[in-house]
């Protein structure tokens, strides 16, 4: 994809990055206050932390269009992160649907996505969650990476399905397992650029509503293995299951296999 942004790497630089995320967020949210992040959460700190890293890169720009936000990558330039401060469609605290802080982080993880991983130059893998190897966009050995890295995905997210059936919180919610139901399928559709971004808005959405259980615990674990992705750049064993009950709130996957199929990730 060429030059990568380069992460903030002192304390300071995370700092004031976490201002500018919290500036950007009640900009695009028209006002609305940051829900609290639980400190027991790595996961969520570390959303959080993603997505203030790369406010700075993001050309942000008002819309009265009554979409909540949208992220549009450019190639020659900033990517573009569309909003409506006007829009009132935000769920009341505890029911399905969008947060405006999981809707920001939504978008601001397309936005890393976009940043760190290597790939050929190609605008349908924009903002892809996954390495690729070599530049040309057209060679079998991309096609085939692209296959197993999206049926590993997909496969993924089957499990966040199975967790649903047996997560106590969701099933007594109402609206909840359908709610559900459609971010698996929405990820599912577009595997190779939903998998993060819609990670970490559930698991933000989750928080919020103080539902923590065996959907959490398999999010946590595909957050966890998309950490491992971009550290190993390349494809990474699945995560499989995640059999607790109750929510762990520990890192719940650790990459075994790491296939070093594509170049590694640059700093």
């Amino acid at each position: 994809m060429g030059k990568k942004h380069k992460k903030h790497d002192d304390g300071q630089s995370i700092k004031m990055s976490r201002v500018e995320y919290d500036r950007r967020r009640r900009e695009v949210s028209g006002g609305q206050a940051p829900s609290d992040p639980s400190s027991s959460d790595s996961e969520t700190a570390q959303i959080r932390d993603t997505a203030a890293q790369n406010v700075g890169g993001v050309q942000f720009q008002q819309e009265d269009d009554g979409q909540s936000a949208r992220w549009a990558p450019d190639q020659a330039g900033p990517s573009t992160i569309t909003y409506d401060p006007a829009y009132s469609y935000y769920p009341q605290s505890g029911t399905p649907g969008y947060t405006a802080q999981a809707t920001f982080d939504h978008e601001m993880h397309h936005e890393d996505a976009q940043n760190v991983y290597q790939h050929p130059v190609d605008r349908h893998l924009y903002g892809a969650n996954f390495h690729l190897p070599g530049t040309d966009a057209d060679a079998p050995e991309v096609a085939e990476s692209y296959a197993r890295q999206s049926d590993t995905i997909t496969a993924n997210w089957d499990e966040v399905r199975s967790a649903a059936a047996r997560d106590r919180g969701i099933q007594r919610n109402a609206g909840w397992p359908e709610y559900i139901e459609r971010r698996v399928v929405y990820v599912q559709s577009t595997p190779h650029q939903h998998n993060e971004s819609v990670a970490a808005e559930l698991i933000d959405t989750l928080n919020d509503a103080g539902l923590q259980g065996p959907v959490t615990n398999q999010l946590r674990a595909i957050y966890n293995e998309a950490n491992a992705r971009r550290l190993a750049g390349g494809e990474v064993a699945r995560i499989g299951p995640v059999r607790a009950t109750t929510s762990t709130r520990t890192s719940a996957f650790t990459n075994t296999d790491a296939k070093e199929k594509g170049p590694a990730r640059t700093k």
